[in-house]
């Protein structure tokens, strides 16, 4: 029976061939977009699962507020670890961690072998959290000050082929200064992991030197640093008593400040990959799940294509019907007969969908992680393409299939299955489909024009100063700044470089460092919440920001410049004013010398804020180059990489133009106007597809009536309108209906953006026109050639 049922399946395939085609391509585009983003989803949450008891393990984070604004950071002050340990008895078990960036030198230090950002302070315990498999030494090895365990790849490129037991007791030296001795190797962790490090120093080596324990505040409740980190082990249950048991640790330790408050959460292990990670590959879930959702509704359009075109054509099938029941057949078997036949175009479609994946993946590969690649014929994804090919099978088989099975012989074969002028419920659901598919491209057309209109706007929103040909590079932490102002000075000597500023930061950067200071406003003293830029006296030259009141600061440290948005918190009207008056910061008075118009220091999520701008020699670790016009870019780069390397011969640093910075902040936005840029053509594609097997078969089905209003005098254009006014209608409709959601979509993303477009009209009946002109363009075409037959051939049967 099976046999007989694959047989039938294949010569109908055959027979319709434009219908088969247009199911395969539809569906495979569908299927496509569903497998490839499942393992997008599947490989996004993989990371960390393998580890035991990974359900206890949190990471304590940080939330630092003045009922204002927040500022969550994922470290935390590490005497808060001692405190844990003694003081909250729903934590089984605690780790410490202190992540640095570092150079590693040889013990004679003959043999450089750069810097790693792979390199952290542990204690024991990090073992028992986390699974390592141990090939020399044991978790034990870092209980003593001064020494490393290090994973096999770095062994090996520390101490080239050494046997691994001969490589504990060796010794490396870290950040020019600490002397460590190898305790242990353990094996490279092989699964998806945010635990990216190498090079596993003592905690102890922290605690037992007076220098490093001062430089990294170990006694210090008030930092808040995001390399020191803490993990505890929680039973879920006890999650709730976890929290109320910080909570009592933060009364007993922190003092609050006014409004300053500093709160301590649980961050489950399996949201690290979401969060601040160590990997700096940050995967966001609402992305994920948007991803999801464009799958789905690929999908669906596609499915609804299937249903489209064969409730359609089943009128074609009517007699093969009759005749199969009149033998004998029973509508089960009927049912079975056409979802085999469906079946088969799904098995096809799956086929054809997993060529579309390599595709797609290699269209997407910038968008996608860096390492993410999977195997197609894994067990969990062919799992998923046989539950995927059987939900597509229910949704698209199932009901065309029933409606064939439920011809009435006797009118099959009279002709007369039609239901007259009683309500068509085929009809009616086919319409209603149709609107649906193009409701979902028309918005999303309107989605893409919007976020792309919104990423030009900005690109080309003033900054309030000149970024044009600027180029930043770092300089060692904490650096000699006579070393810095070398390299400074080497800089200004190329030919071609305009100007060189040093500074904490970049002018315009995703940093932020805020501070408080006190300011008498009517006799009482209020604190004021603070954005702090830290330059020499090159600074605002460099990057030509105009002076509204007064002058530059010096290299007098009690001298700052503030903007706009700082006078109107000090309540300051005229910028004139402001000039001479003082803030009390850290127990030092600082003088206004001038005031600068608000600028944008961050990107165009944040509002502008309050600012202040000094000189501090303790932190001017950022080098800005500008450039002269008309030069040769990349002769001059290539000088001033030399110039750097000779002043830091170990540093990985490169220089970046600022443009390039600035437009990497809206990476996320242009990965997502990417992504809907695919699926707004495929949604368009499918539905086109859709229509095009569609109109062609309804056109077919009114040859006859074409021919003999031709022959009764109708003209080819009113031909034309009278088969297209029907979709002009259902694409009229689908555009109303789409409206809502697309702009409830965009108002939500819009709203992401304290700078942002006001969405034009003209977004919305653009993406109306487009859908308009492709449908009516596909059934004119349809329509055309319909209207210009022969009547005579068409009515010579008649």
């Amino acid at each position: 029976m099976l046999l007989n049922y694959l047989k039938i399946a294949l010569r109908n395939i055959k027979r319709h061939s434009l219908r088969s085609f247009i199911h395969v391509l539809g569906l495979s585009i569908g299927i496509a977009a569903c497998f490839v983003i499942y393992n997008l989803v599947s490989y996004e949450y993989s990371f960390d699962t393998f580890h035991p008891e990974k359900e206890k393990i949190n990471r304590l984070t940080t939330l630092t507020t003045n009922g204002v604004e927040d500022w969550p950071n994922p470290g935390s002050p590490i005497p808060l670890a001692e405190a844990v340990r003694n003081e909250m008895k729903s934590a089984e078990a605690v780790t410490q961690l202190y992540t640095i960036r570092c150079l590693v030198e040889s013990a004679d230090k003959e043999d450089n072998y750069g810097i790693t950002n792979k390199a952290v302070f542990t204690d024991p315990q990090y073992f028992e959290f986390f699974k390592y498999e141990w090939l020399a030494g044991n978790p034990a090895s870092l209980e003593d000050a001064y020494t490393v365990v290090l994973t096999q790849s770095k062994a090996e490129k520390y101490f080239g082929n050494t046997t691994l037991n001969n490589i504990v007791g060796k010794e490396l030296i870290y950040t020019d200064t600490i002397r460590v001795t190898v305790a242990g190797v353990v094996a490279d962790l092989k699964e998806q992991t945010d635990l990216i490090f190498t090079d596993f120093l003592s905690y102890s080596t922290i605690l037992n030197n007076p220098h490093i324990r001062k430089f990294r505040n170990v006694d210090d409740w008030e930092t808040v640093n995001s390399s020191a980190q803490l993990f505890v082990k929680v039973d879920p249950t006890e999650t709730e008593l976890a929290k109320r048991e910080l909570l009592a640790i933060t009364d007993k330790n922190i003092e609050e400040d006014g409004n300053w408050t500093t709160t301590f959460d649980l961050e489950p292990l399996n949201q690290l990959h979401f969060s601040d990670n160590y990997a700096f590959h940050t995967a966001d879930k609402s992305t994920l799940n948007g991803l999801i959702a464009i799958a789905f509704f690929i999908l669906i359009i596609a499915c609804i294509n299937f249903i489209n075109l064969e409730t359609a054509q089943s009128k074609l099938r009517t007699k093969e019907v009759a005749v199969r029941k009149t033998l004998g057949s029973s509508r089960k078997q009927l049912v079975s007969q056409f979802l085999t036949e469906t079946y088969i175009l799904i098995i096809t479609s799956i086929v054809l969908a997993i060529f579309m994946s390599e595709l797609g993946i290699i269209y997407f590969k910038e968008v996608l992680p860096e390492n993410f690649n999977f195997s197609y014929f894994t067990f969990w994804n062919l799992l998923f393409l046989l539950g995927l090919s059987l939900i597509v099978l229910l949704f698209s088989g199932f009901y065309p299939a029933s409606i064939l099975s439920g011809f009435s012989p006797i009118k099959a074969l009279r002709s007369t299955q039609s239901a007259g002028r009683r309500f068509n419920f085929q009809y009616f659901l086919r319409k209603n489909l149709i609107v649906f598919q193009f409701a979902s491209s028309i918005a999303f057309i309107i989605v893409i024009l919007g976020i792309s209109a919104q990423i030009n706007y900005l690109m080309e929103k003033e900054v309030g100063f000149n970024k044009e040909a600027v180029l930043h590079i770092n300089t060692p932490f904490k650096d000699s700044l006579s070393k810095t102002e070398l390299l400074k000075a080497k800089l200004e000597s190329i030919a071609g470089v305009k100007n060189v500023a040093l500074s904490s930061d970049m002018l315009i950067s995703n940093s932020l460092w805020t501070t408080s200071v006190d300011y008498e406003i009517n006799g009482q003293k209020e604190e004021i919440n603070i954005q702090s830029k830290i330059g020499d006296t090159s600074y605002l030259g460099l990057y030509e920001v105009p002076i509204l009141a007064g002058r530059n600061f010096t290299t007098d440290e009690t001298e700052i410049v503030v903007n706009e948005a700082a006078l109107e918190k000090l309540g300051i009207l005229d910028p004139q004013d402001a000039l001479g008056k003082t803030v009390l910061y850290d127990s030092s008075n600082l003088s206004i010398v001038g005031v600068i118009p608000n600028i944008h220091t961050e990107s165009m999520y944040e509002a502008i804020r309050p600012m202040m701008m000094g000189y501090d020699k303790r932190n001017l670790f950022t080098v800005n180059v500008k450039l002269a016009s008309n030069v040769d870019v990349t002769g001059i780069v290539d000088q001033m990489k030399d110039t750097y390397k000779k002043v830091y011969p170990n540093e990985t640093y490169e220089f970046q133009f600022l443009d390039e910075t600035v437009e990497d902040f809206y990476r996320s936005e242009v990965r997502l106007q990417k992504v809907l840029f695919f699926a707004t053509s495929i949604a368009i594609l499918i539905s086109c597809l859709g229509l095009f097997g569609l109109a062609s078969f309804t056109i077919a089905q009114r040859t006859k009536e074409i021919s003999i209003r031709k022959v009764l005098g109708a003209s080819i254009s009113s031909i034309l309108v009278l088969i297209s006014k029907e979709y002009a209608l259902l694409i009229g409709i689908s555009f109303v209906v789409a409206i809502y959601p697309a702009w409830y979509f965009m108002s939500e993303w819009l709203g992401n953006f304290q700078f942002r477009m006001d969405t034009p009209v003209s977004i919305y009946l653009l993406a109306g026109g487009i859908a308009f002109l492709l449908s009516i363009g596909i059934v004119a075409l349809h329509s055309l050639k319909a209207a210009n037959s022969n009547p005579a051939e068409v009515l010579k049967d008649e």
